[in-house]
């Protein structure tokens, strides 16, 4: 609908023989329905242009429109210095009410971005350490990014950095060595994971103990590192334990992310990038170019750039993380030559991002230009901030399985309804569910960048702005409509037009027209909070509608208008959640 205003305005100025940009009109939802459904300001751009007042050349259009006869507006009002507010006719919104039923499952995308190939690298865990809260935030908006780009046409990319080598790696397999504990190998992939993180912490307490052989002993176990991925025979023993290790991380994060629904189509590993980064580093290091020699290691001087100096191979010969991510941009190019790359990461990684993009610029442009950064920021503790270092988080297994086990005693708590009499695995099924729910919303309901502080007896609230209500709403919908007859079902399937409401517009099917825009100003501000509150929204005007419509009343002359206005409130529930990353349930 935001198109047809802005096709008809274009229109409208042409007659009027004014020149215009596209930037000049800006149509958008109006937040009082009371002012029209949607508003533009074109009248206030325009307006010292065409040297008019903007209420003058706003009463222009607005006559220039209505002189059209489209049936696109019931009426259309100026409002303060010159906002041109439309109202949509009944006829209209039937129209398009039709148009949104014959979607079906696709309302919502678009070919925006078609023939696009958009990479989204998230979560980026390090192997040997265990999987936190944090790391579930970036897989989560990155996650959504993923499926929104895909939703806008775009040949979308999921991809993943994980950290296979580097001191945090030297630091647990030392702690491997010297834990005293008998290796794990008969137990899951969860306590497999839980050792090697405990392993890592111990190498990490005894490397930051003052005159510990341990700090030696880990430098060294880090330089072998480098040589034993490319070739294991140099030190058998390390690279049996290194295999080993990171056979196990590998294993068990194939299930969080299955728990997380995410499927990514390659893996970059530090053990492949930092080759070619080591390589393009030394290559574009010397007078006149990217990198300068400092002792015996190797720098980017930020200085230059506004920003500080980065070491990019160290005074042993070894490349940072700024040599891997460079070596990774190398990698993504030769993959897949994206015209988007999109990376999401924790806010402390901003700065240092933005300096390592800077660098990669310099060496190729393209690198720079195509490359998106999303910083976002801190889920907040109780206990403060946690430390993968230290050992004090929260694991993501734990989180995700506490607030699953809640929903369950929730569950088990009712009586009489018809969930109370599933079987306990279809119970346990649906709680994960909603627990991942709980947890997604919370995130990304959030605007961008902003910190969060997780609350599950809030997220777990099926009443609230939470992702519970969002799917108890969708589960209503879906309820309702396997209550009505097949052959009205079949009926409304075959219809070639819907007739217009005989009572007023609700302001349920009057949102079914923001949810392209929604979706659209999600990925281009990179900030799902609008889709999350859009739902919210919808959710809301849906429980409302439900509350004063006998909807599964057959006399009701808008009988078949209600069915078909749940139909694609239903759709439009179920792509709109699928693009933040939750998984409906059909049964609540």
């Amino acid at each position: 609908m935001n198109q047809e205003i802005t096709h008809t305005l274009k229109n409208a100025l042409t007659d009027l023989n004014i020149e215009f940009q596209s930037k000049h009109i800006k149509v958008v939802p109006s937040n009082d329905t009371n002012n029209g459904d949607f508003s533009s300001t074109v009248a206030l751009q325009l307006a010292k242009t065409v040297q008019k007042s903007p209420q003058k050349l706003a009463q222009n259009i607005k006559d220039t429109l209505l002189q059209q006869k489209t049936p696109l507006f019931e009426k259309i009002e100026i409002a303060g210095p010159g906002f041109l507010n439309f109202f949509i006719s009944k006829k209209y919104y039937a129209d398009t009410l039709y148009k949104h039923f014959q979607k079906g499952t696709n309302i919502g995308k678009t070919n925006r971005l078609q023939n696009k190939v958009f990479i989204t690298e998230h979560t980026d865990p390090n192997l040997f350490k265990e999987v936190h809260i944090g790391h579930v935030m970036t897989n989560v908006i990155g996650e959504s990014f993923y499926r929104l780009a895909k939703f806008a046409g775009a040949n979308v990319k999921n991809v993943t950095f994980q950290g296979d080598v580097g001191m945090h790696i030297a630091k647990a397999l030392w702690g491997i060595q010297n834990i005293g504990e008998e290796l794990p190998i008969n137990k899951s992939p969860y306590e497999k994971q839980k050792f090697l993180g405990k392993c890592y912490v111990f190498g990490e307490k005894h490397f930051s103990t003052e005159n510990s052989s341990a700090k030696a002993e880990i430098t060294q176990i880090n330089k072998e590192i480098y040589t034993i991925v490319q070739n294991p025979e140099s030190n058998p023993t390390l690279s049996k334990i290194y295999t080993m290790g990171c056979k196990w991380s590998l294993e068990y994060l194939e299930t969080i992310y299955e728990l997380l629904g995410s499927k990514f189509d390659h893996y970059f590993l530090e053990s492949t990038t930092f080759r070619d980064g080591a390589r393009i580093v030394k290559e574009h290091t010397g007078e006149n170019k990217v990198f300068t020699k400092s002792g015996n290691a190797i720098v980017f001087e930020g200085e230059k750039y506004g920003y500080h100096t980065r070491v990019f191979i160290n005074s042993e010969g070894l490349p940072t993380y700024e040599a891997k991510d460079i070596g990774l941009f190398y990698k993504k190019w030769e993959k897949y030559n994206p015209d988007y790359s999109l990376t999401i990461t924790g806010g402390d990684q901003k700065e240092y991002f933005t300096i390592v993009k800077e660098a990669a610029g310099l060496i190729n442009p393209e690198w720079k230009e195509k490359t998106i950064h999303r910083a976002h920021g801190i889920l907040k503790l109780k206990t403060g901030k946690m430390s993968s270092r230290t050992g004090g988080i929260i694991r993501a297994q734990e989180w995700i399985d506490e607030a699953q086990e809640n929903v369950l005693k929730t569950i088990n708590a009712q009586q009489n309804t018809p969930i109370s009499s599933f079987p306990e695995k279809e119970k346990k099924q649906i709680a994960q569910k909603i627990a991942i729910s709980a947890i997604k919303y919370s995130i990304l309901k959030v605007s961008a960048g902003k910190d969060i502080v997780y609350d599950e007896s809030v997220a777990l609230d099926f009443a609230g702005n939470t992702g519970p209500y969002l799917l108890y709403s969708y589960v209503r919908a879906n309820s309702i409509l396997e209550k009505i007859s097949k052959t009205t079902l079949a009926n409304i399937q075959n219809i070639t037009y819907i007739t217009p409401r005989s009572s007023p517009i609700t302001l349920l099917e009057k949102k079914f027209s923001q949810f392209e825009f929604v979706l659209k100003l999600s990925l281009e501000t990179l900030s799902s909070h609008h889709l999350a509150n859009y739902l919210y929204d919808l959710a809301s005007e849906f429980s409302s509608f439900y509350a004063h419509t006998k909807i599964l009343d057959e006399t009701n002359p808008d009988y078949f208008y209600n069915i078909i206005l749940i139909t694609v409130f239903k759709n439009i529930m179920y792509n709109g959640l699928y693009c933040m990353g939750i998984p409906t349930v059909e049964k609540m």
